[in-house]
């Protein structure tokens, strides 16, 4: 498709749109069909499995005795049936198809950059940190929670010659005092090319409906607990199901900034609750089995054999939160077997509570915990059947990423009017 020209739009940003004040505020058709369609069949491999397999009984868990492995054939994933190849197609012969590039040179926002001494808590190591613009760090209805980069994106750690770290951001409406909407998921496209000059913008994570003919999308109302960026896919936890996967080759550029959602007939224009950009959602991938897995963050690591998606499941109550370890195809996609399903690689009861992200690089594991006790937060490091070592770590903390340019790990920190985004050596927390 040849991407237009773009016009300005000299049209009035709606509250908690693409406003690049202090005030809180909302910022070729085969491709397509590539990208939402599942790994060919010949890219499957042989199903490790029985058809069912029992749920594994929690044994009796020690904290900070280590992972434990547990039965992988007990949590089978396969992806839904929906196809959005049509209605992305018609979406992006209606609306300018752009680049994460062209996202990261329309930043309008600047994030307020602080020292390393300023990330509260004592996360050791810290190289560099932001806060958010003043409105961003106030708005009670937008929380950050994931992150992710180009530096686990893209082969050289950049994108052009810009480095990027992705933020998202879910909606809370009860906190919207007279919001009737869910307005979903935004995406902090952040450009940390300067760590001393860090500036970024809003996208909207969107779910096309309609038709071929008649094309509109909504919002994903989901808690984004963590970020992968595989490739073009963009892979979003959903808490109680599996993964939402969304497609960075088809960032579209919506050409009104109503505060609304999709396709308006009377005005034929398209909107995304006030944001500029929308990034389309490809592909479903949901539990298929009983043992009730719970999607709470994910990470990268192409460390693992082959590379994978590793994430975990929060638990405020009990130390019998799980992990897992989804393997990948060469494409990014997640690896199928030939029953169209499937299989972690490796399961595991974490024996900790309160994990709100969790980091693999070759068999070590770092949880970002908020257990202990004043939003206080600690990094555990771990292995299986090994004692834990528990660290510092940034109050009220979330997510984990890996840098491999920088060698640094990534995260960040949801509490109102204290919401940093940071990145630590990793040797300083290393064995």
């Amino acid at each position: 498709m040849v991407v237009r020209l773009y016009l300005s739009l000299a049209v009035v940003v709606a509250a908690c749109g693409d406003s690049p004040s202090s005030v809180p505020s909302s910022d070729a058709p085969e491709a397509v069909v590539d990208a939402a369609m599942p790994d060919a069949l010949d890219e499957r491999v042989d199903d490790p499995c029985p058809a069912t397999t029992a749920c594994p009984v929690p044994p009796s868990l020690t904290r900070g005795a280590g992972l434990v492995a547990i039965d992988r054939c007990a949590f089978p994933l396969a992806p839904t049936t929906t196809d959005y190849a049509g209605t992305i197609a018609a979406l992006s012969l209606k609306l300018d198809r752009v680049t994460m590039a062209d996202v990261v040179a329309d930043v309008n926002r600047t994030a307020d950059v602080v020292s390393a001494g300023q990330v509260p808590g004592s996360a050791p190591g810290v190289k560099s940190a932001f806060r958010w613009n003043s409105g961003d760090e106030s708005v009670a209805y937008w929380i950050p929670q994931g992150i992710t980069g180009s530096f686990d994106g893209t082969a050289t750690g950049k994108v052009g010659d810009r480095k990027v770290v992705l933020v998202s951001w879910y909606y809370d409406k009860d906190s919207d005092t007279g919001s009737t909407v869910e307005k979903g998921v935004r995406i902090a496209v952040v450009d940390v090319t300067n760590p001393a000059d860090v500036k970024y913008r809003f996208a909207l994570l969107v779910e096309p409906t309609g038709s071929a003919t008649a094309p509109s999308y909504k919002s994903v109302p989901i808690h984004a607990g963590g970020l992968a960026w595989v490739g073009d896919r963009l892979y979003v936890p959903q808490t109680g199901t599996g993964f939402r996967v969304f497609d960075l080759a088809h960032i579209l550029k919506v050409d009104s900034l109503d505060d609304r959602i999709g396709f308006d007939a009377a005005s034929g224009t398209f909107a995304a609750h006030g944001y500029q950009y929308v990034i389309p959602q490809v592909q479903r991938i949901s539990s298929t089995h009983a043992c009730q897995s719970v999607f709470s963050f994910v990470a990268y690591d192409r460390t693992s054999t082959p590379p994978s998606l590793v994430t975990g499941e929060y638990d405020s109550a009990t130390i019998q939160g799980r992990l897992y370890r989804w393997p990948l195809t060469e494409s990014g996609a997640l690896q199928l077997t030939k029953m169209d399903r499937v299989i972690p690689s490796a399961a595991y009861f974490m024996g900790e509570s309160h994990v709100q992200g969790a980091l693999a690089r070759n068999n070590t594991w770092w949880l970002s915990s908020s257990r202990p006790t004043g939003s206080a937060g600690e990094l555990v490091r771990t292995k299986e059947s090994t004692t834990s070592v528990r660290l510092g770590w940034n109050d009220s903390p979330e997510d984990l990423a890996y840098d491999p340019q920088r060698d640094s790990v990534w995260s960040l920190s949801e509490g109102l009017n204290a919401r940093y985004v940071f990145d630590a050596a990793r040797a300083s927390i290393s064995p």
